[in-house]
């Protein structure tokens, strides 16, 4: 005989007491497959003083430097000065990836002409970045010792770059193009 599920039957009772006797008809569950490294590239730039420790718990996008521009970039760094953003440039050139020979034509670099959007005051800004001696106003060339030339340092396109300023305020720019000559 059929008997019901919560029927006051002592045979439905015994039943449910002594476990089912055929197994249930769940679907069937595959367990979780972990997830597949990601391969790495063929050619893979030389990482700066603590660029690897860095970059496993680094919010901030990965940057790479010309090892020119590096070499010339670290010297001014050596030289301590009074320029709002060179504790960020040192921080930054600590964390880049040096490249020897062939930094890819879309990133920020010394002589580059970027356009760039400033999130927090929602406006878009075009400069080229440069030396401090080079730097102008005037001319649109913003010092890579200034803020926002260290931040743009390294970036590609369509890349974010978050930063606090001095006075404890939270800076965002996103770079929208890169113009290289040479």
């Amino acid at each position: 005989p059929f008997v019901r599920r919560g029927s006051p039957s002592r045979r439905g009772a015994a039943k449910r007491s002594a476990g089912p006797s055929r197994p249930e008809s769940r679907p069937h569950v595959p367990p979780p497959v972990a997830a597949r490294p990601r391969r790495r590239p063929a050619r893979r730039p030389r990482p700066g003083p603590g660029a690897q420790r860095a970059a496993k718990r680094d919010p901030r996008p990965p940057i790479a430097v010309s090892a020119e521009d590096y070499d010339t970039l670290a010297a001014l760094v050596a030289h301590p000065s009074a320029a709002p953003g060179q504790a960020l440039l040192a921080v930054e050139l600590e964390r880049a990836a040096i490249v020897e020979s062939g930094l890819a034509a879309d990133r920020v670099r010394l002589g580059s002409e970027v356009d760039y959007h400033d999130l927090d005051r929602d406006r878009v800004r075009t400069i080229r970045l440069s030396l401090p001696h080079e730097a102008s106003i005037d001319e649109r060339r913003v010092s890579v010792t200034a803020p926002i030339g260290a931040a743009l340092l390294g970036l590609k396109p369509r890349q974010r770059f978050t930063w606090t300023e001095a006075g404890g305020k939270t800076r965002s720019i996103t770079v929208l193009a890169v113009r290289n000559v040479g």
